[in-house]
């Protein structure tokens, strides 16, 4: 009980400190917040904890106050999240760790989930997954088709997903990165190896890098069976690519370059307004490609609304907080509000508060692994985007930190 007494009355002089650090705004030297965090725990030493600093805000000494008081708060004390989901269609590898063998989980929305022992609120935002918690039976929510999301083989932020309509075709948004090729290849044959639409928001690595690999591997003479009928995106010229977003420029030259040997009736470049129909599936293109004057890699992604038996998912791509801006004042609130959102740019640094409450979702896609889930306080800014998230009372939240989803 004192002990107790003693961790409140230190989590309370903390959280002053909060207070005053961020009053004081005083320049530090950079840090990473999860090395620091581990140290705490004692899991690396100081010297490992500095090795490899991370270019923050400036309130470095703020964050480093918000992740320990997160580990007072936490349940466990150690400020790692519990998570529990049904048993994987993927198995897991001999010689993987704990969070490989999540990764091969699959979160099955409509039947009976995991013991119920989640890991309960996260500390910003009031948010439990459906793979913290025992998801209970429930009614078809896409009558009949089924959307999966994947979670990074290599624990990477990105995007992959494929949407099945109810009479068997596939319709592929991104994909993830090169090293996630193999894995959606073969998701993509377990489907039946037929794909009528594929989908890319933007060319970085962790969305258009799988289809790179592919194709690459195609090109090679590993024929893998699949067939693409087309692929739908907004590329600008590479030049633009190496002036405006050249971190990215590797990706968008490769897969721009890869694209020019495909038959001319495979390749589609889409605009605003749009319509695509696979079976009884409408896709609709939200926007042109857009030139912003910041983060142009990003806000140049293409969002896509596809409409399934009833029910509107939106998918959103990396696009942020000024291309969010644009197209809410383009489409306006009625055209945005949509049943199911793929989280902006991985639950962090998206579209803003006031593009989410236009879209009013049901159930949110977070495409966001736990090291980033769990980024409290850094410049990733997910904790913000939950506290959003739970201020719309959205009530459903499918993480890939928890492994694959399927949607039914």
């Amino acid at each position: 009980m004192r002990q107790r007494g003693q961790r409140h009355w230190f989590s309370g002089v903390m959280v002053t400190g909060l207070f005053v650090a961020a009053l004081m705004n005083t320049p530090a030297e950079t840090f990473d917040t999860r090395q620091m965090t581990a140290e705490m725990q004692g899991t690396v030493s100081h010297r490992e904890a500095l090795r490899f600093p991370m270019k923050k805000s400036g309130f470095q000494f703020t964050e480093y106050l918000a992740a320990q008081v997160a580990l007072l708060q936490s349940p466990d004390q150690t400020g790692n999240s519990q998570t529990n989901q049904t048993a994987g269609q993927a198995p897991s590898t001999a010689g993987q760790n704990s969070d490989a063998q999540s990764r091969s989980s699959t979160i099955v929305a409509g039947q009976g989930g995991g013991s119920g022992n989640g890991a309960g609120p996260t500390v910003h935002g009031n948010i439990v997954t459906e793979g913290e918690k025992e998801v209970q039976p429930q009614d078809a929510i896409l009558g009949g088709a089924s959307l999966s999301m994947f979670a990074s083989r290599s624990d990477s932020q990105m995007l992959s997903a494929i949407l099945q309509t109810s009479q068997g075709s596939l319709i592929v948004i991104d994909g993830g990165l090169g090293a996630d090729g193999d894995y959606l290849r073969s998701q993509i044959q377990a489907r039946g190896s037929h794909v009528a639409a594929w989908l890319i928001t933007h060319p970085h690595g962790d969305h258009a890098g799988a289809l790179y690999k592919i194709l690459q591997d195609e090109a090679a003479g590993i024929q893998s069976g699949i067939q693409i009928d087309g692929i739908y995106y907004s590329f600008a010229e590479p030049e633009w690519y190496t002036i405006n977003d050249p971190s990215e420029q590797t990706m968008a030259h490769a897969i721009i370059g890869s694209f020019s040997g495909l038959p001319e009736t495979m390749r589609h470049t889409v605009t605003r307004g749009q319509t695509i129909q696979v079976d009884d599936v409408t896709i609709q293109v939200m926007n042109d490609r857009y030139d912003t004057a910041s983060d142009k890699g990003n806000n140049a992604s293409i969002v896509y609304k596809l409409w399934v038996n009833g029910k509107s998912i939106l998918f959103l791509g990396d696009m942020a907080e000024e291309g969010g801006q644009r197209l809410l004042s383009e489409v306006g609130v009625q055209g945005l509000k949509s049943d199911i959102v793929q989280m902006a740019h991985h639950g962090q640094n998206g579209v803003d508060e006031a593009f989410y409450k236009a879209v009013a979702p049901q159930i949110c896609l977070w495409p966001t692994p736990q090291w980033l889930w769990n980024s409290v306080g850094s410049r990733y800014r997910t904790s913000e985007t939950k506290g959003w998230m739970t201020r719309l009372n959205v009530q459903k939240h499918y993480c890939t930190k928890d492994g694959d989803l399927v949607i039914r």
